[in-house]
């Protein structure tokens, strides 16, 4: 998944964010380019991310994130805890998911 800022103002919260991320056990990348969100989107959808994070200043404020996943033109703005949480469930295979409950 990419984490990408809407203004450099936001780019300590995104860098805190995939870090978090990481921390999770998530890939993830940081799209910290003076561009324009719109470019940032396509750019990263064209090249098949499935999950774009997307942070401005009112997100780090808020603590949120708005997540924006690959073939839906549509955020859903989150707490950043849990999106973390819902993408860290997302990522478990399966088989791990029946181990925990057991």
């Amino acid at each position: 998944m990419v984490v990408a800022t809407i203004t450099s103002e936001a780019d300590d919260y995104a860098m805190k964010v995939v870090e978090r991320l990481r921390h999770a056990g998530l890939s993830v990348e940081a799209d910290l380019r003076n561009e324009k969100i719109n470019y940032k989107v396509r750019e990263h959808s064209v090249t098949k991310v499935p999950v774009i994070l997307v942070c401005g200043k009112r997100e780090a404020e808020e603590q949120t994130v708005n997540m924006r996943r690959l073939g839906s033109q549509n955020q859903t703005p989150m707490a950043l805890e849990e999106a973390i949480a819902a993408l860290v469930d997302e990522a478990t295979p399966p088989d791990l998911k029946r181990r925990k409950a057991l």
